[in-house]
């Protein structure tokens, strides 16, 4: 089970005006528990140089801590109230998430078999670092931003170090409680309040691009097929007589696997291969080789190693047809062709026998197929035309990629139904943890010595 705390400066900010964020510093913000009644209130110790605001089992939580935990908030937004009592029930608020965290951290370190080893926490701190220098640009920003808070970078890294180590350790904890939340039951009552009551923390549904889209690559010409097929029956013929399959795949195959043998491993018919090839693949018998197999990535023999429940060993030769230089300067003259026509208004499907994708993305998905495609969509229209742009395909070299913009939808709020299981996560996580708190609560010496509590 993933543990995820509920964030205090989330419920501050429906108790305060609003909150508008300052320096996005990943400041943590641990677990937040009610408090219960039992916990024990004595006269407050104002003239005391280091207060003690609270004595949790063992421990205690100084003034100084506090005051950190609240600069924290503001780091990440949270606007002081300027009304006194509207503040001490703050501090409250505070202290009693300080408590719960430490009631945590005192379990956890009593677990011997949960550890955060050193080199763990070292990454995990420099890759936050590494983000928030990719955030400002350059390190002698960031500098330049903890220097308007009084904090050299070291001291920033040891702050981070420090709260990393409690949110794993926390982390660990609850993973380890071996209680699971399938048997926390969240009903759509509850579930549709919190995505009122919390809906602007929700998800943002990132701005999309729904746009039809056309790759286009060259076509090997007849006569180089029929080459790559007489050089798969070639390869047949030496395997009929003798020959080792892993040895000639070594040899002759173009596919990847090549160095291995042509080794696939075990593969199972899930869709991962193209059709033709798991449908031979799954027919076969065990030690029999297949007749030449056309797929569009050229010619394969196929055999089978062993079998394994729904699991089959396979390895694989494939000869794939040449591509001359005259079939890639057809393709580029029809691309070229195809762009001129798509500006001229004809619909894609008219252009080509080959089907095209439509398809509904955000900029960083368009970015996997294609960067300049990301780059060119960032500010299309609708109908507008994109391309023609080169794709970088390992499967066929030399291609191309035309679109054109159906649709552009802006940013938005998640609807109910696109974040719903990350609200039951949230809110069995959230129960969990209040259930295994109270525990430690119940069982431990709690004694809050702040004014107003």
């Amino acid at each position: 089970m993933k543990y995820l705390a509920m964030d205090l400066l989330g419920l501050l900010s429906k108790r305060r005006n609003h909150v508008t964020p300052v320096l996005g510093l990943m400041l943590s913000a641990p677990l937040l528990i009610n408090s219960p009644a039992n916990a024990q209130i004595v006269p407050d110790e104002s003239n005391v140089v280091e207060r003690v605001v609270a004595v949790v089992g063992d421990s205690v939580i100084l003034m100084t801590e506090l005051d950190e935990y609240l600069l924290t908030l503001e780091a990440r937004g949270w606007s002081r109230p300027t009304d006194e009592d509207e503040f001490m029930k703050v501090r409250v608020e505070v202290l009693d998430q300080l408590i719960n965290e430490q009631l945590v951290l005192q379990d956890a370190a009593r677990d011997t078999l949960i550890n955060i080893s050193d080199v763990d926490l070292e990454d995990r701190v420099q890759r936050e670092i590494d983000g928030q220098i990719l955030q400002f640009g350059t390190i002698a920003r960031l500098q330049q931003m903890l220097a308007e808070q009084n904090m050299t970078m070291a001291v920033f890294r040891d702050q981070r170090k420090e709260m990393l180590r409690r949110q794993l350790l926390q982390e660990r904890y609850f993973a380890k409680q071996g209680q699971s939340t399938s048997a926390i039951a969240v009903t759509e009552t509850e579930a549709r309040a919190y995505f009122e009551e919390n809906r602007a923390q929700m998800p943002q549904v990132p701005p999309t691009v729904r746009f039809e889209h056309l790759q286009l690559s060259p076509e090997a010409s007849d006569t180089a097929k029929a080459d790559a097929l007489a050089e798969t029956e070639r390869l047949l013929e030496m395997l009929m007589s003798g020959e080792d399959f892993a040895e000639l795949a070594t040899r002759f195959s173009h596919g990847p696997s090549s160095s291995m043998g042509g080794e696939l491993g075990w593969i199972r018919q899930d869709g991962s291969f193209v059709p033709e090839f798991e449908e031979i693949a799954f027919r076969l018998s065990p030690g029999r080789v297949s007749s030449p197999v056309e797929t569009e990535f050229g010619y394969h023999l196929i055999t089978v190693e062993r079998v394994r429940g729904g699991e089959r060993r396979v390895r694989h030769i494939l000869i794939q047809p040449e591509i001359m230089q005259t079939d890639i300067e057809e393709n580029d003259a029809r691309v070229k062709d195809f762009g001129m026509r798509l500006e001229a208004g004809e619909v894609m499907a008219d252009l080509s026998d080959q089907t095209s994708d439509t398809l509904e993305l955000s900029l960083a998905e368009i970015a996997q197929i294609s960067e300049e495609y990301a780059f060119a969509m960032q500010d299309a229209g609708p109908n507008e035309v994109i391309g023609p742009i080169p794709l970088v395909d390992p499967r066929a070299e030399n291609s191309w990629g035309i679109a054109r913009v159906l649709e552009v939808k802006a940013a938005g709020l998640s609807q109910f139904e696109e974040v719903r299981d990350l609200i039951e996560e949230r809110l069995k996580s959230q129960r969990l943890s209040e259930i295994v708190v109270e525990g430690l609560r119940n069982r431990t010496y709690i004694e809050i010595r702040l004014a107003g509590s």
